[in-house]
């Protein structure tokens, strides 16, 4: 697929992300006049799959950190080496269908002055390519002069206007439409290497409820064990889940209370 110059620059930071690199990074090559790449310390074959991909408009750099604020400042630190209009964050599980890339470039032409955050409705993976957990906006598209990055508590990073960080990033966003997504396979093992990361690489719950899903799927990734219709094993698991996320759901609701009423 062929699309004229969006002025995209691709953030990639990542660490160990060995199973699904290659597929993220090569799903946004047709919209990025770069892609910036950040290696935090991979232990797997990460940087090997980011070297395999043919194209010269990817640049490695390795990094090491320590805390999750040295984390947030190579962010910023990969917005003054861009020079483009936008950059547009991806992360290693993260992958975009061709046609979510194609209407990516169309909608940026149409963009107002104002807007300096783009959301893009992300889809999860519900720990099976079959089973996909409710669509939610989040921010993926920055406009390059206008914003940079902070660190909270718990290792959160939210973008700010750069000149006014007062400002609500709801006064300077806006959200493509539903039908522009990516899936996100965050609820996967992502390498062979996971359990060093530790709580990063966690169960976390999947919303709910997570939903029967037989494709299309990403067209630069290869699926494995996948099913293009509803059988009797695949309906268990799918109840199965579902009833897991209620239940963790409700543990973690049951944990909270406790934390109050014992604080009071």
């Amino acid at each position: 697929m062929s699309t004229h110059s969006t002025g995209i620059t691709v953030h990639c930071r990542i660490k160990n992300e060995e199973r699904f690199i290659r597929a993220a990074i090569r799903s946004v090559l047709p919209l990025a006049e770069r892609v910036l790449v950040y290696d935090t310390g991979s232990t797997d074959a990460t940087l090997h799959e980011v070297a395999s991909i043919n194209s010269e408009k990817i640049e490695i750099v390795q990094k090491k950190f320590s805390t999750p604020q040295e984390l947030c400042e190579f962010r910023n630190e990969m917005i003054e080496r861009t020079t483009t209009e936008w950059y547009m964050v991806v992360d290693g599980d993260e992958i975009y269908p061709t046609h979510a890339v194609r209407r990516i470039a169309e909608e940026m032409e149409l963009v107002l002055p104002t807007v300096h955050r783009i959301a893009v409705n992300r889809r999860h993976f519900a720990e099976s390519f079959n089973f996909l957990s409710p669509t939610h906006p989040v921010g993926r598209i920055f406009r390059t002069s206008q914003i940079r990055w902070r660190g909270a508590s718990g290792g959160t990073e939210t973008p700010y206007l750069r000149h006014d960080p007062s400002v609500s990033w709801n006064q300077f966003s806006m959200r493509l439409p539903r039908d522009v997504f990516f899936f996100h396979c965050h609820n996967f093992v992502r390498s062979s290497r996971d359990a060093e990361l530790g709580e990063l690489r966690r169960w976390r719950r999947p919303p709910f409820p997570a939903l029967p899903y037989f494709g299309p799927w990403p067209e630069t990734f290869e699926l494995d064990g996948v099913t293009h219709w509803m059988t009797p094993e695949l309906f268990w698991t799918w109840i199965g889940l579902n009833t897991r996320i209620l239940w963790t759901g409700g543990l973690t609701l049951a944990r909270k209370l406790t934390r109050q009423v014992i604080g009071t």
